[in-house]
């Protein structure tokens, strides 16, 4: 995340504190770090569920590179290793603890147990490997359209916009995604004040420097927190009706998922978009998925 997003973050969180408002917020273990030197941001994060984001988000090799290989526990066990550092920004070597260490040592308090992939680019044994760390909620696959559990994880359905910008098409998804039981809308920080993601350095190759994106303009970022406030303002009178409730306690679903082959197929082919658009060919993940999912993949 670049270094703007800390204010961008610090605004949210005000906006929400305003509107008696709750939210769960993914965090990295890079930005764990730097918000050590943030109290007053941890303060205000510390109303809030926390969940995790991975230990270096774009970093590569990403998720979907290091448990790309054939034996499932290596995966498994690389994830547990990288998950648990501090991964060097630059290079993408593992240089002591961090990770999921630094965000439960931030919020010492807080139970760590819901996890988002970068990109919603999920890999099996690495939630596995994360689930092992304490990690039992995950909001990164398309499985269902309400929460619905699987080898005691809960999978939550994807998010309706990932990057609100308070457009009418926007509001009509919105109402349109009320109709079912659990509805997940995403806000990056980051696309608030930059003019694109942060992570766009890393989209072929580690880069040889750290640098941040372009800002927008004032009074485009005045504009966006202000329609990201009249959607808190809309929301939070719906929740006062009693019409919705906002970032309830994550809990266990009664549903279970009997899964198929297609969904499988599904949760792979969707999993991989963020790998495809970097132009990687994954070799065993497909493999994987069908192992996860208990799929025989001769069938």
């Amino acid at each position: 995340m670049s270094e703007n997003s800390i204010p961008a973050l610090h605004k949210i969180l005000e906006n929400l504190k305003k509107r008696d408002l709750k939210a769960l917020f993914f965090i990295t273990g890079h930005m764990a770090e730097k918000l050590y030197n943030f109290p007053i941001i941890v303060d205000l994060l510390n109303e809030h569920q926390i969940g995790y984001h991975t230990s270096s988000h774009s970093v590569h090799p990403t998720i979907f590179e290091f448990t790309d290989v054939k034996n499932y526990e290596e995966a498994y066990k690389t994830s547990l290793q990288r998950e648990t550092a501090h991964i060097n920004p630059l290079t993408g070597e593992v240089e002591g603890q961090g990770g999921i260490h630094a965000l439960r040592n931030l919020f010492p308090t807080k139970q760590i147990v819901a996890f988002r992939a970068p990109g919603h680019c999920w890999s099996p044994p690495h939630l596995e490997a994360l689930k092992s760390l304490g990690i039992s909620y995950d909001f990164s696959t398309n499985l269902s359209l309400q929460p619905i559990s699987y080898k005691d994880l809960t999978f939550y359905p994807y998010p309706m916009i990932g990057h609100w910008q308070g457009t009418p098409s926007e509001y009509r998804l919105l109402l349109i995604s009320l109709r079912h039981s659990t509805t997940v809308l995403t806000i990056h920080p980051s696309l608030l004040v930059n003019q694109h993601e942060w992570d766009l350095i890393y989209w072929k190759s580690n880069p040889n420097r750290l640098s941040q994106p372009p800002a927008r303009s004032h009074a485009e970022t005045v504009s966006l927190f202000h329609r990201f406030d009249l959607l808190l303002r809309q929301i939070r009178n719906l929740q006062k009706m009693h019409f919705i409730e906002v970032t309830p306690a994550l809990k266990k679903p009664k549903k279970t998922l009997s899964p198929t082959r297609i969904d499988a197929e599904k949760c792979y082919q969707t999993s991989m978009r963020w790998a495809t658009k970097q132009k990687y060919k994954p070799k065993f993940l497909h493999y994987h998925f069908l192992k996860f999912f208990e799929i025989n993949s001769a069938s």
